[in-house]
């Protein structure tokens, strides 16, 4: 009969055995080499860089001592520094009550430039509404610097 040829039935038990056998070690040696590779790669990625060095400065100036003497000038008196401007009052002090902070911009409109943030909690001074109430102009008492910021995120604290 032909269902009893060894082309429908190649496999007695040792052959099974070898080929469950290689199939398992082709697993293990494909999922071992992929395990390897990653954590080579890790390293190779999370390693910090060499720490970097410089000339100390004692090494690198070295000067020659003249034996002739050089008169001395006299010193002229330092011009007595411009006070600086009063930065303007502004209309009040707020804090920020958006948890995440506020984006800093150059102008009041969402495809403004970026000038920096303000954190969650932080004390600014508003110096100008929009007419429409949607933008504030700020200046953060932190890093003094100015720009607009969305409004209604701002809390207005009250002087005693």
């Amino acid at each position: 009969m032909i269902l009893n040829h060894p082309f429908f039935f190649p496999m007695n038990l040792s052959n099974l055995a070898k080929f469950i056998l290689g199939f398992t070690l082709a697993i293990a040696l494909t999922l071992g080499g992929a395990v390897a590779a990653s954590l080579y790669l890790v390293a190779r990625l999370t390693a910090l860089p060499p720490k970097p060095e410089f000339d100390s400065p004692e090494a690198s100036t070295t000067t020659a001592v003249s034996t002739t003497p050089t008169p001395e000038a006299t010193p002229e008196p330092e011009p007595t520094p411009e006070p600086e401007p009063t930065p303007d009052p502004g209309l009040y002090q707020a804090r920020v009550t958006w948890p995440e902070g506020l984006l800093l911009r150059d102008n009041p409109s969402y495809d403004a430039g970026s000038l920096g943030g303000i954190a969650f909690n932080e004390t600014v001074t508003v110096l100008e509404n929009a007419e429409n109430g949607a933008w504030q102009r700020v200046r953060s008492e932190s890093s003094n610097q100015e720009g607009w910021v969305v409004g209604g995120n701002l809390e207005e604290i009250s002087t005693p």
